[in-house]
């Protein structure tokens, strides 16, 4: 029986932006249940955090009810109170001025401030705006131990767990050891879990895609990672540990550079960035700018609100009034349509007149017909286009917001997000895409077991949220085969034989190659290389015999051959698992595919449709791997968690040998 059941296990996957969590394992596994605000708001008192911005708003006190229509409050009428003889004879003495002055100033002041309006105070929560909050995760290291402890308190008061949970938390690459001691030490002093355990989100992406040997390349918002994963386990040396310059934000950054210019903001070129007019060309792809359009460029939503068929009359509004389309022209005649007969019989050039309109329509309905194409094209071959930017605008200084919702147009900037810009070319750094390349063949050759390169590179996995982009992941895999691809064709001489092993030798006549691995005779020497055979033989006669890989040993042993270990011949994303119904068509934009040496793109969805969710794919290999250790092996035999035992025993450090990295 096992020791804990599904619906009492907690998943934390803690990110820059957003920590994604979950109370239990569904019978299917789906994304994550709760999405919280990887940021905190500093409390009242001082070092502790709350997870809402609190604003102040002062209100004018309600006045009490008036009904005498005098201004002033009804008094309600009481016995009045008894009185001893004592005081009957004080009363009946009359005051001094001196007395009554005080008493009748103090009157006057009580009534003024009661017609003076008075303020509240009123607590709202704001949960829009991001004034004044704390993120204690930047580019995958925890910066604020405070707050991180806090919102993790936080989401486990949110999810409010019983008492028999165990906790399992995806670890970023960079923490270290001493990062995971603490945050091991927090959650058993804190929340008093029978297990916890701490798992490599690399790792949890293996998991999730059912591969024990995978390059993974985690792209997320300010920093990406890539790490090589060989028989479930994470290899350290050459490892890409949060990779600055190369997540979502620097695409945000690059979009921010070309349109500022346009007046776009940070928020604009952030929402530009997510919607679906955005998209990275693969390397070489002309933009479609530069070339001159044989059809006007005209916005399908305004065409068709519009009726607009030309690029001119596009921007005409229609409706009566001046500057708008029902507007007589110059000479007084009215639009298309509408014929003034009279005119035109006195006139005298009837069939002239008929023929000029008939050639009208004729041109007309061909600029209809290539509207209709340009409305058409692909994406990725239209100069422009437009996205609706939202926006939400607090009314009135209150916590209340107003969501406003407006078209943008876009010109090719949105297809140059991955280009390098002005800081990157100063730096001699390329765009985000080489970066990642360079980073992916860098780790892989690290890897110490030359024989399993090629599973690395037939086994790759993008992740992350920075990746969701349009064309990312064709785009990446493009670049990657023309700066390291080698093509089939050479690699047969090159990466198949020793490095010092030259071409087929001459053949002397006949039909069959030299083998170079024969000793060398008369008419089969390595210094042959066309010249005439016999000539070679005699001028060679006495010359040592060379070593080769059939007389030497110790030259075997040096020169074995190893694939494409070194440069490979093709790179290839993992298939994403068809058994997760829940993980599909959530919104992701990208296809997995593979690609060989020509740079052709053979994805397992032609089409292009997309695979979503994947790009959050560590939550379900937490999932699952929260199954295997918690649930399968309930007892421990197989240490993938730390039980409270142990850590009651042993102390934080304890975590080293227990958890998933």
């Amino acid at each position: 029986m096992p020791q804990f059941k599904d619906e009492h296990i907690l998943l934390i996957a803690p990110g820059s932006q957003t920590t994604m969590a979950q109370l239990g394992l569904p019978e299917s596994f789906t994304p994550a249940s709760h999405r919280f605000p990887t940021r905190m708001y500093p409390a009242e008192k001082k070092g502790e955090f709350e997870p809402f911005k609190i604003r102040e708003r002062k209100r004018a006190a309600q006045q009490p009810a008036q009904s005498n229509g005098q201004g002033k409050p009804d008094v309600e009428m009481t016995e009045a109170p008894k009185e001893d003889a004592g005081s009957a004879e004080k009363t009946e003495k009359p005051e001094s001025n001196e007395q009554a002055a005080p008493a009748a100033a103090d009157a006057a002041t009580a009534e003024q401030e009661a017609a003076e309006p008075k303020e509240e105070i009123l607590l709202d929560e704001d949960i829009i705006s991001d004034e004044g909050a704390v993120y204690p995760i930047q580019n995958g290291q925890v910066v604020d131990w405070p707050c991180f402890l806090a919102l993790l308190e936080h989401i486990y008061n949110t999810l409010s767990p019983p008492f028999h949970t165990p906790i399992l938390i995806v670890s970023e690459p960079a923490w270290t050891a001493r990062d995971r001691e603490i945050l091991t030490q927090f959650v058993f002093e804190r929340f008093k879990p029978p297990g916890f355990s701490l798992i490599d989100s690399a790792l949890a992406a293996c998991y999730a895609y059912g591969t024990i040997n995978a390059t993974v390349v985690d792209v997320g918002h300010g920093k990406a990672n890539v790490t090589a994963v060989l028989d479930s386990v994470v290899q350290d040396h050459g490892r890409g540990i949060a990779l600055q310059g190369c997540g979502g934000e620097t695409l945000t950054d690059r979009l921010e550079e070309l349109l500022k210019r346009e007046g776009f903001t940070r928020e604009m070129c952030e929402q530009l960035k997510r919607s679906n007019i955005t998209e990275i060309l693969p390397p070489g792809t002309a933009l479609p700018g530069s070339i001159a359009p044989t059809t006007p460029d005209i916005n399908p939503a305004s065409a068709a609100s519009t009726g607009a068929t030309d690029g001119n009359s596009a921007k005409v509004p229609r409706g009566p009034g001046r500057g708008t389309q029902t507007e007589t022209n110059e000479n007084g005649d009215e639009d298309e349509g509408v014929l003034d007969v009279a005119a035109i019989v006195t006139s005298g050039n009837t069939n002239e007149f008929l023929a000029k309109r008939e050639k009208e329509k004729v041109t007309s309905k061909k600029n209809s017909e290539q509207t209709n194409k340009a409305a058409r094209l692909p994406n990725s071959k239209r100069a422009k286009a437009t996205f609706q930017f939202e926006e939400f605008v607090r009314i009135n200084d209150t916590a209340q917001y107003m969501r406003q919702r407006r078209e943008v147009e876009v010109g090719v900037e949105r297809f140059m997000l991955a280009t390098a810009g002005k800081e990157r070319k100063e730096r001699g750094s390329s765009g985000i895409l080489e970066d990642l390349a360079a980073q992916i063949h860098h780790t892989i050759l690290s890897v110490p077991d030359a024989a399993k390169r090629a599973d690395l590179w037939d086994n790759l996995i993008i992740i992350g949220n920075g990746s969701r982009i349009r064309g990312f992941v064709p785009a990446l895999l493009s670049t990657i085969t023309q700066k390291y691809i080698l093509s089939p064709s050479t690699g047969i001489f090159t990466s198949e034989l020793p490095s010092n092993l030259s071409t087929p030798l001459a053949t002397g006549g006949t039909n069959t190659p030299a083998n170079p691995g024969q000793n060398p005779g008369p008419l089969n020497h390595p210094a042959a290389h066309g010249v005439n055979p016999l000539l070679v033989a005699a001028t060679h006669a006495n010359a040592p015999t060379p070593p080769t890989p059939m007389n030497d040993p110790m030259y075997m042993s040096m020169h074995r051959s190893t694939g494409h270990s070194q440069t490979p011949t093709a790179v290839k994303t993992v298939k994403p698992p068809d058994y997760f119904p829940e993980w599909k068509d959530q919104g992701s934009t990208n296809a997995p595919g593979a690609t060989g040496a020509g740079g052709t793109t053979a994805a397992s969805n032609p089409t292009g449709s997309p695979r979503p969710g994947m790009e959050e794919s560590v939550f379900l290999g937490a999932q699952i791997a929260a199954k295997m250790v918690f649930v399968n092996d309930g007892q421990g035999q197989y240490k993938g968690y730390l039980p409270r035992p142990e850590y009651n025993e042993s102390g934080p450090s304890a975590i080293h040998e227990f958890a998933l990295v």
